[in-house]
């Protein structure tokens, strides 16, 4: 005989409300990658970016197939990125403060 608890605690949690398909994780994607916003942040000014710009859509498309393969890896590398990013900031802000106070 199963108690009214343990029914509760192997209770299947209900389906989420919408599903996040491969489509729904696509579309996502190409509207953040297609931002007009996001154009020519990466170019430096004054300068001829042709050569550079192949190389900047070969590397967009590579990483669009990337998270579209492999969502969750792709925000994990992403979250790591940032952890990285963020504490090699807090390094060299305590290090300034400290270089401040000598």
């Amino acid at each position: 005989m199963i108690t009214p608890r343990i029914e509760e605690e192997n209770a299947v949690p209900p389906a989420p409300s919408r599903s996040l398909s491969e489509d729904v994780l696509q579309s996502a994607e190409q509207a953040v990658l297609s931002n007009p916003a996001s154009d020519g942040i990466l170019a430096p000014a004054g300068h001829d970016d042709a050569p550079a710009a192949g190389v900047l859509v070969r590397y967009r498309e590579a990483l669009a197939d990337q998270v579209a393969r492999k969502p969750g890896q792709s925000a994990l590398l992403a979250l790591a990125a940032g952890a990285l990013g963020a504490a090699l900031l807090r390094t060299l802000v305590i290090r300034r403060r400290r270089h401040q106070r000598s």
